[in-house]
């Protein structure tokens, strides 16, 4: 280790919590829902607080959460403290953010205690500014929220592992409360993969096989407790229902036996995402591959095996399932960021790592004016709305960032970081919701409020339309349940009108070409 590693950095956590923070929480309100994952969610916090029901609420009428409560509970406390009670977009994603933000700032600081000052900044950059983490950061999913409890409990059993320090059972209760929030986040995975992933790491590292296997077994018991009080309580409001559901997404899924297809991929999809995943740094990997011959030579530090054990757990687990999604490997990207980091701070990566900084402030220069130039030339196949003025200011932050690497051309690294980091904070506040603004269904949601009745079929689900409707909308089985319904009375499909069988009283309309949540037309039939 060369003395840049432990030069004296002041106020290196300030940094990164500002920059963190700058880059994750002010524009959460500027993209509208686009998809159906956000909404869905969503939806579950706004059925709460409509309902008074914090255990099993109904959305659409008669649907129950396919996922435990955690985030939601989060999202309605969060809009009855600070907005009457009202969930919207960047209430909705402020959980995930401020999620992402403590496991920055706790990455910091581990990485920190194990290989320096510096090692730690530049750790807890890479993990910010890998595209997925990114992306779950500032989106109104679980995925964030799961990822950084479990990625907390992982530090924390690592230096409960390696270094003996007051107050064990109080880290203990730390690592249980963390755990327990990742269960109520997402079903048992929560707590079983970390401990899983912990008890390969204790015998790799020496530890006798039955007592490492009972303290892993022992903590992930403990923090089922406090899940199992949900469980119970939502079993006795939704019966058996609500259990073959919870069977089906937490066994079902890992066994392949669910009764209908959930993003089903081949073996391979996993690495894929993970390529695609942890760009920009993907570019420098590849091209640190001539040096990969140097790998043979290393000998990995325990905190190097942490790494290894758990991102090589996590990957190797969700191949299992025939169910396989980019999101469900988000508990690795810390694991696989810091050999990223070890690569950044190795000296003989000097080249590869200029290389990747030219790279880097090209584009940070040219992906702006780009931006810029489709706003006065827009093109068809990607329509955006009009930046405000302020949005031109984000903008210029990554050129002038990379203008800065070509005039300078010292510390690539430090360059390198900034230049990304100014990269998606243009993208987050003006290029994000310039681009997927017009691809919500918000443009079709004015017409619906003026329906007495807004309805869907039983098979079709416009979650965007319901977040935005204040979830007014309920599903029906047939047509004959319309005689209650007034004239004006909408209902909402995906299926051509005419393959279905529509009585006499009923017009058609098509609503929009390509919807946000299904990715296909949607229709309107209207009672007369």
């Amino acid at each position: 280790m060369d003395s840049r590693h432990d030069a004296y950095l002041p106020g290196a956590g300030l940094i990164i919590f500002l920059m963190a923070s700058v880059l994750l929480i002010p524009w959460l309100g500027e993209t509208l829902f686009n998809s159906k994952g956000e909404p869905r969610e969503a939806i579950v916090a706004v059925s709460m607080i409509q309902q008074g029901d914090w255990i099993l609420p109904h959305n659409f009428g008669t649907d129950i959460p396919y996922k435990p409560p955690f985030m939601a509970w989060i999202i309605a406390v969060l809009a009855i403290i600070f907005n009457g009670g009202e969930v919207n977009e960047f209430l909705s994603r402020l959980p995930s953010a401020l999620a992402a933000l403590a496991m920055i700032m706790g990455s910091f600081y581990w990485a920190r205690s194990v290989r320096g000052t510096r090692f730690g900044m530049i750790f807890s950059l890479v993990l910010l500014t890998c595209i997925e983490v990114f992306r779950a950061s500032v989106a109104c999913r679980l995925d964030m929220i799961l990822m950084a409890c479990m990625t907390g409990a992982v530090y924390m059993l690592y230096n409960l592992m390696e270094h003996d320090g007051k107050w064990r059972p109080m880290r203990y209760a730390a690592v249980i409360i963390l755990l327990s929030c990742a269960t109520l986040t997402k079903g048992p995975v929560g707590s079983l993969l970390p401990c899983l992933a912990m008890g390969i790491y204790g015998l790799l590292r020496g530890r006798r096989f039955f007592p490492t296997f009972f303290r892993m077994l022992g903590i992930a018991v403990a923090s089922m407790v406090i899940p199992a009080l949900w469980y119970y309580a939502a079993y006795l409001r939704g019966g058996d229902g609500f259990l073959d559901l919870m069977m089906e997404e937490n066994i079902g899924r890992l066994t392949g036996n669910m009764s209908y297809e959930s993003h089903v991929n081949p073996f391979w999809y996993n690495f894929v995402t993970i390529i695609l995943g942890l760009l920009p740094w993907t570019v420098l990997l590849i091209a640190a591959l001539p040096s990969a011959r140097r790998l043979k030579d290393i000998r990995l530090t325990p905190a190097g095996k942490l790494a290894l054990t758990v991102a090589a757990t996590v990957i190797i687990f969700y191949c299992i399932p025939s169910s396989k999604r980019s999101v469900y490997l988000l508990p690795a990207y810390p694991f696989l960021c810091y050999g990223i980091t070890a690569l950044l701070c190795d000296d003989s990566s000097a080249k590869t790592t200029r290389f990747f900084t030219w790279m880097m402030a090209t584009i940070a220069i040219l992906a702006p004016a780009s931006a810029v130039a489709m706003q006065f030339y827009p093109m068809k196949f990607l329509p955006m709305d009009t930046l405000e003025w302020w949005q031109y200011i984000m903008l210029a932050f990554p050129v002038i960032f990379g203008l800065a690497w070509f005039i300078n051309r010292h510390s690539p690294v430090g360059h390198l970081l900034l230049i990304i980091w100014g990269l998606y904070l243009a993208y987050a506040s003006a290029i994000m919701p310039a681009v997927l603004n017009p691809k919500s269904d918000t443009n079709v949601v004015p017409e619906l409020m003026k329906a007495p009745a807004v309805l869907c079929t039983e098979k079709f689900r416009p979650y965007t339309a319901n977040f935005y409707l204040d979830n007014k909308v309920k599903p029906i089985k047939s047509f004959g349940e319309l005689t209650e319904y007034p004239k004006g009375t909408i209902i909402l499909t995906d299926v051509r009108p005419e393959t279905l069988d529509i009585p006499n009283g009923f017009d058609t309309k098509l609503l929009k070409q390509r919807s946000c949540d299904h990715r296909t037309p949607m229709y309107a039939i209207i009672k007369k």
